[in-house]
């Protein structure tokens, strides 16, 4: 059973102004997040993602359609009952939002207080979560004397602290650089995996999607426009707004302005190649050409690895006599997706 589970899930809101009309943020949404995923929600700002979230943990109620948490419809519940369900879903943020005059500490047993936890049980919890971010040192120290990246770690272990089923992190990594990013990255797969908790990351960065996702819903205008496997919705992605946040992070076909620039610049037909794993390999593709007597160089793209599987493009400058070109395509077209850029359809 999924551990969440959204059904044609809307939400709307009155009119901005009189004779308006209604603003709808999210339309329409049916989503499966299973136990255990890493489930990312990338759109660009707008797309609705961060309502969703919030109708995840209830803190706004849905226009329409129906949410289950752990088997649990929240849409019929009563306040009293939502309390009891958003103790089992932390939720981290983008800035952070620890209290400026507590310690880490302090900060880190605010829920479990309010929760009413033994002073015993939240000092061992409490000792237990700043281990497990790396800042037992800093337990006496308050937030303005900590880095964003260190202010996070506060904020992931305060969202851990009841110990929760599920995890909310919205734009999380949005306000660190990239170095401080992928350390905060790293520990929330820690959390996935050593404390079994369930993650929905919610970024307009595609990176942290390649990164840590395992699943990934794409939105756009209130809705989801495409979702699956991150490998798959990254190597083949359907809709032109996943192409465009792919892109982001994919180097593709050369469009016709980079072909023009990339033929100025080498001599040679521009092929591209494309590969997914289980193709065969950009290794075999070079021993291919080779063995044919050309010469080639790698003008644009890369690789890409996502949990150990590997896709991408390779745009080539090839050199060589048109029949030896050809006859090599043919050979490597039969395992690997070609794309000769200057002679539109050839393989």
């Amino acid at each position: 059973m999924p551990i969440v589970t959204l059904t044609n899930v809307s939400k709307t809101y009155p009119p901005t102004q009189k004779g308006g009309a209604e603003v709808t943020a999210v339309d329409d949404v049916s989503l499966e997040i299973e136990r255990g995923d890493v489930f990312g929600i990338i759109g660009y700002s707008g797309a609705g993602k961060s309502t969703l979230v919030r109708l995840i943990n209830a803190l706004e109620p849905a226009s329409a359609g129906t949410i289950e948490v752990d088997g649990t419809d929240i849409t019929t519940l009563s306040e009293k009952q939502l309390r009891a369900v958003r103790s089992g879903i932390g939720m981290i943020f983008q800035q952070f939002n620890l209290f400026s005059a507590k310690t880490v500490r302090a900060n880190i047993a605010y829920p479990l207080k309010l929760a009413g936890w033994s002073k015993a049980d939240i000092d061992a919890r409490v000792d237990e979560l700043l281990a497990f971010v790396g800042l037992s040192d800093k337990a006496r120290a308050y937030p303005e004397q900590l880095s964003g990246g260190q202010k996070q770690r506060v904020g992931i272990a305060r969202a851990l602290a009841t110990r929760p089923a599920i995890l909310l992190a919205d734009e999380a990594t949005s306000a660190l650089d990239p170095q401080t990013t992928h350390e905060v990255l790293d520990l929330l797969k820690r959390v996935n995996v050593e404390q079994n908790v369930t993650i929905v990351i919610i970024t307009h960065e595609m990176d942290v999607i390649q990164t840590i996702a395992t699943k990934v819903a794409v939105m756009e205008n209130g809705r989801v426009i495409e979702q699956g496997d991150v490998f798959e919705v990254f190597s083949a992605p359907q809709n032109p707004a996943s192409q465009r946040f792919v892109a982001t992070v994919v180097k593709g076909i050369p469009s016709p302005a980079e072909s023009a620039a990339l033929r100025e610049r080498h001599d040679g037909r521009l092929v591209t190649f494309s590969f997914r794993d289980g193709d065969s390999s950009q290794a075999q593709v070079f021993v291919d050409l080779a063995d044919a007597g050309l010469d080639f160089e790698l003008v644009y793209g890369g690789i890409n690895d996502i949990r150990g599987r590997a896709f991408g493009h390779l745009t080539l400058a090839i050199r060589g006599s048109d029949a030896a070109i050809d006859a090599a395509l043919v050979k490597i077209g039969a395992s690997v997706e070609v794309t000769e850029i200057e002679r539109e359809g050839a393989r």
